[in-house]
Parts: structure tokens; sequence; C-alpha cells
């Protein structure tokens, strides 16, 4: 299966909830989790290699998707993933570029972290219109990321009502949270599984629920 952590806009914290997923599936999965870096930052791939020097095993391996125009071009390779039992986890990078496309056409699932932000809102929804044009086959799941939920947000009840039109918008959130500024790609800290669990587990769920599996 392919799940992908996609956005229009940086800065959402998506290859934090990238790193903090990849870590908590493999703690709570039998299937192998294989993880590529398409952002061409290369920040999820540079945090692995820098955490090689923990005296902690690793949990996965990263791969770096290069930066060739067309990178699934012989088809065969992403339909390979698509297909396979074990869990192949994507970070993109928080732009549009035609090169994702066809990743983005045939992921299983794209989880898409958003703020309530006039920036990040906009964004969002033209990040999904894109999905739309594209007539991609994945199931969009929104994840309130750096939500502080003693901030009241204006435009949250007219941004969510818009957003379920496109996906699922999962009920629990990720709060602002220290922890998660210092997330490795070795483990989970308590306080950094508590800060995920939740939402986490309703996105796991949903998979499973979806696919007719146990992930």
């Amino acid at each position: 299966m392919i799940i992908t952590f996609a956005t229009q806009k940086g800065g959402t914290g998506k290859t934090t909830l990238a790193i903090a997923f990849a870590n908590y599936i493999s703690a709570t999965s039998d299937r192998k989790i294989n993880v590529f870096d398409f952002d061409y930052q290369k920040s999820f791939y540079h945090k692995w290699k820098e955490d090689e020097i923990l005296d902690i095993p690793k949990l996965y391996d990263v791969e770096i998707i290069g930066d060739q125009e067309q990178p699934f071009s012989d088809f065969e390779t992403i339909i390979n993933l698509k297909e396979s039992d074990e869990i192949n986890l994507f970070d993109l990078a928080g732009t549009l570029d035609v090169k994702y496309s066809d990743l983005l056409i045939y992921s299983d699932f794209i989880v898409i972290p958003f703020e309530y932000s006039d920036v990040s809102a906009k964004s969002t929804l033209v990040f999904v219109n894109m999905l739309g044009l594209l007539e991609s086959e994945a199931e969009r799941i929104f994840i309130r990321s750096k939500y502080d939920k003693g901030y009241k947000y204006l435009n949250q009840l007219g941004m969510d009502a818009e957003i379920e039109k496109y996906g699922i918008l999962l009920k629990s959130a990720v709060f602002k949270r220290n922890c998660l500024q210092t997330l490795d790609t070795r483990k989970l800290t308590y306080p950094q599984k508590y800060a995920v669990k939740k939402a986490f587990g309703e996105l796991i769920e949903h998979i499973n629920e979806t696919l007719e599996i146990t992930i």
C-alpha cells in the first residue's frame, strides 16, 4: 500500500508528522515499512542519516526519490508498491510539481496536514482541487496540525465543513507540543507518542476499515 503525506504549503508540520507516523506504525505493526523522501529538501532523509549517531537500532530505511521529472514513468514500479503488503510511506514537498502527479493519483491514502491560518486554509483547498484535476484515486485524510486547543479559530467551522466535502477529517488533532520538535527517526518518547496517539489511532483504524486489513 502507499500512504503519502502531502500538502501544498510548507510549515504545516508535514515531515514531522510523517516521521512520527513512521515511528508509530513501526512500533504497532508487523508489516515492513519503507520510507521514501520525495521532498527536494530531503528533510526526512537527512534526519534519518543524522540519527545514525544514536545508539538505537533503526526502525526502517529511508530512500531518496531522484529529481528526474517523471520518476514513476515505467508505471510498474508504482503499481508494485501499491499492491505490496508492505507499508510504503512517501513524504512529498510542500509545493505543487508535475513530477508528483503519478504518486498523487495512485496512492491509497493521502494524509494532508493543515492549520487554520488563512494561508494554510487557502493552500489546502488549492491542493485538494489539484487532486481533483488529476482525478486522483487516493482517499484524502485531513489532520489538524499544530492545533492550539486554547485558541478560538474563527474559520474552523467553515473550514471543517469545506474539507469534509473532499475527504475524511480526523476528529482528533495533533496539538502543539514542544516534544515533537525533538523528534528523531529511531523512537517515540512517551510524550511524543501521547501527542500523536489519538490522531494516528484514528487514522490507522480508518485505513484498516477501508482496505479491510490490519496494519
